[in-house]
């Protein structure tokens, strides 16, 4: 899937004055996982792209507050009805994996909202706004920086939602 980000990351406050379709809104606002948001009215499915050892770049390394060491990156998209809903991309440092959770570096294809929402030893620390495009469309998306055992990873989603919808 190739989507661009077309925006700076935009606090609640400056997306809340943008962002004026209540549906789209609702998505990004959506406190519980987005699987069970989907499988609610949909038949669900997971598909994998990507999980593997990466590069991200500093303002990532920045935002989950990890300069240094090795990054997996895990990409997937979200189906609902066999037509797609989301794209997620999870960065989550290794050390985190081993000294957080093992359990985040062998997600393969199962959601990680299974995981990140089935326990309490998640801390949500801090969610951005962005839009994003493909070839023909405007999207919105969110990342959200989480810490377990006071180890960094973060979630980015982008809705494929249109927002003329």
């Amino acid at each position: 899937m190739k989507l661009k980000q077309i925006s700076k990351w935009f606090s609640y406050e400056a997306m809340n004055s943008l962002l004026k379709n209540k549906v789209i809104k609702s998505w990004l606002l959506e406190e519980g996982p987005i699987t069970k948001r989907i499988k609610s009215s949909e038949k669900f499915e997971l598909k994998l792209l990507q999980d593997d050892l990466g590069d991200i770049n500093k303002s990532e390394r920045s935002f989950i507050g990890h300069l240094s060491g090795d990054i997996k990156i895990r990409e997937v998209i979200l189906y609902g009805n066999k037509n797609p809903r989301v794209f997620a991309q999870s960065i989550i440092p290794v050390e985190t994996i081993n000294q957080g959770l093992s359990k985040l570096g062998e997600l393969g294809t199962k959601p990680l909202g299974d995981i990140l929402f089935e326990k309490n030893i998640f801390k949500k620390e801090n969610t951005m706004f962005a839009q994003f495009k493909d070839e023909k469309n405007i999207f919105w998306g969110r990342k959200t920086k989480y810490n377990v055992k006071n180890k960094p990873f973060s979630v980015m989603e982008v809705f494929l939602i249109d927002q003329d919808e």
